[in-house]
């Protein structure tokens, strides 16, 4: 089956308004257009769609065929549904109601989610946000994939998609409260190397670890995964190993009652940026600028801000 039209908007146009003014000439006047764009135009779909739309009668204008009065209801139907689907493409664009669909690394969304998500209902009731809490490697997908309009994800993580970075953060441990490093300042990454580290199973960012680690000259260490940043931090907690992060919470305490502590890292390591992706050449809805405008309000009041390097 070939989908292609072969005629355009323009062209059913040029007919409706030529039938509708029986005169080829006041309809280029209208259209503003010349005589013989409009004539040719009218030419081409009669010669496309095979059946002839128009009589043209010498000095006395046009007038429709029988085949033409028949197609000419279906044209102006065209052309009011293309009128409504730029309508409802327009209000996509230019509104800040409806839903917006937008996706959140899983480590960072505990941090910024709930704030983002007052802000929005505070400032734009009418804006329904639908969230994907995800992996760095399923967030990518959803992503390319258009099930979301915007990622929330670090710089490091944002593959090959257009990324606005937000805030610059630096790195740091964290370590069982009742661990001695835990409390006689900055660590060196060679000392915590020494014991196994704990990370979420996202293989982007275990290559990302791993490179920090291979750039400060530390061998990487043993690995415990798991696919909760809760049960990361509890992990921690009960003295299992150390984790990394770039996101600082509030409080150190876990779901078992046990607690943590964020430790500086002595070596100088380069921050990260959070941020925004989109895929490139997406121009962003008013509804994602919306958001936007929100996401930024939350970051510059959570710890996690107020923890950048």
């Amino acid at each position: 089956m070939n989908d292609h039209l072969g005629f355009s908007l323009t062209q059913l146009r040029y007919f409706v308004v030529s039938a509708e003014l029986g005169n080829i000439s006041e309809a280029a006047e209208r259209l503003c257009a010349s005589q013989s764009t409009v004539s040719a135009a009218v030419m081409r779909l009669e010669r496309q769609l095979g059946v002839q739309l128009l009589l043209r009668h010498h000095a006395r204008g046009v007038s429709l065929t029988p085949s033409g009065r028949r197609l000419l209801r279906e044209a102006r139907a065209l052309l009011g549904q293309a009128r409504n689907f730029k309508a409802q493409g327009d209000a996509l664009a230019s509104e800040t109601t409806g839903a917006l669909d937008v996706g959140f690394l899983a480590s960072v969304a505990p941090f910024l989610l709930p704030l983002t998500h007052r802000l929005l209902r505070e400032r734009y009731a009418a804006l329904r946000l639908n969230v994907r809490e995800e992996s760095a490697d399923r967030l990518l997908e959803s992503l390319q994939g258009g099930h979301c309009e915007l990622a929330v994800t670090y710089d490091f993580l944002s593959g090959d998609s257009r990324f606005l970075p937000l805030v610059d953060l630096s790195i740091h441990a964290l370590l069982a409260d009742d661990d001695p490093q835990a409390r006689t300042g900055p660590v060196d990454l060679a000392e915590l190397a020494t014991r196994p580290l704990i990370a979420l199973n996202t293989s982007a960012a275990l290559r990302h670890f791993e490179k920090l680690f291979a750039n400060a000259g530390v061998h990487m260490p043993e690995v415990i995964t798991t696919t909760s940043l809760e049960t990361m931090r509890g992990l921690v907690a009960a003295g299992s190993g150390f984790a990394l992060m770039y996101q600082r919470g509030a409080s150190g305490a876990t779901l078992d009652g046990r607690n943590v502590a964020a430790v500086e890292i002595a070596d100088a390591l380069p921050p990260s940026s959070l941020g925004v992706a989109t895929m490139p050449g997406l121009i962003v809805s008013s509804r994602g600028r919306a958001f936007l405008t929100a996401l930024r309000s939350a970051v510059a009041t959570t710890p996690t801000a107020n923890a950048m390097a």
